[in-house]
């Protein structure tokens, strides 16, 4: 099962250099991986000004909502 679901905001994390380090966006895909392992999970996310990109599950933390 994955650990985000869509619609969640996560951050990319800058353990590994990206010009996303840092930054925001929303999960608009899971591509679960098909050997159960959750770490190898990916998600499409996609950042403010529209542009889309996948990550591993271990290259984001989600960021919790502001109520």
């Amino acid at each position: 099962m994955p650990r985000l679901k869509i619609g969640d905001r996560v951050r990319i994390l800058a353990n590994q250099p990206t010009p996303f380090a840092n930054l925001e966006a929303t999960v608009r895909g899971v591509q679960i991986n098909d050997r159960a392992v959750t770490p190898l999970d990916r998600y499409v996310v996609t950042f403010a000004w529209g542009e889309e990109q996948t990550f591993y599950d271990v290259q984001l933390e989600q960021v919790e909502r502001v109520r």
